[in-house]
Formats: structure tokens, C-alpha cells, sequence
């Protein structure tokens, strides 16, 4: 009687496809800084200031939390942090300013 063997590829999970991403990334290290940098200081920041603002949110936690984030970027990458913790920051914080809009525009 012949036995069967089952061979599964190892699943990779979503953490492990995320730092294969960003080692995969670390030529681009200045770009994702630049890009980090200019969408923060021209776009995220002051779209949710005005949003919150315009909608009578809770305007100065929010505009803290924003500016923490942002600062917290440019502190991450002007101290040549590896492009693992550049790109999550980044995530994160594009991740806590749509979590901002979403409470502001929910009127919670």
C-alpha cells in the first residue's frame, strides 16, 4: 500500500511580506524619506486642520496628534532609521490621519 505525503508551501504571513517589502526598498531610502516628508507637510497635515477645523472637530487633539506624527517622521529619518521603520511610520501615520478624518467627519 502506497502512503501519501501532502507538501504545502509555507505560508508567509503578512509581517514577513511587509519586511521582504522593505529590505526589497532600501535603494529607495531617500525617496520614501522625500516622499514621507512633502505629503506630511503639504497635504496630510493641513487637509486634516481644515477638515477638523471646518467642521467643528476636536481641533487641537487632533492637530496635536497629526503634528506628533509628522514629527515623529521627520525625527525618524533625519536619525537614518532603516527603510523598515520609515515605510511603517509612514503607514502608520497615513493609517492615524485617516482614522482623524473618519472620527471628524463621523462627528464622534
Amino acid at each position: 500500500m502506497a502512503t501519501l505525503t501532502l507538501n504545502t508551501a509555507p505560508s508567509t504571513s503578512l509581517w514577513s511580506k511587509y519586511l521582504n517589502f522593505a529590505d526589497t526598498q532600501q535603494p529607495n531610502h531617500l525617496g520614501w524619506f522625500l516622499v514621507s516628508i512633502v505629503l506630511h507637510a503639504t497635504l496630510l497635515v493641513p487637509l486634516t486642520f481644515v477638515l477638523v477645523y471646518s467642521l467643528d472637530g476636536y481641533v487641537l487633539p487632533c492637530l496635536a496628534i497629526s503634528m506628533l506624527v509628522f514629527f515623529a517622521n521627520i525625527v525618524a529619518n533625519m536619525s537614518s532609521a532603516s527603510t523598515r521603520v520609515t515605510i511603517g511610520l509612514f503607514y502608520f501615520s497615513l493609517l492615524i490621519h485617516a482614522m482623524i478624518l473618519l472620527v471628524t467627519v463621523a462627528g464622534i
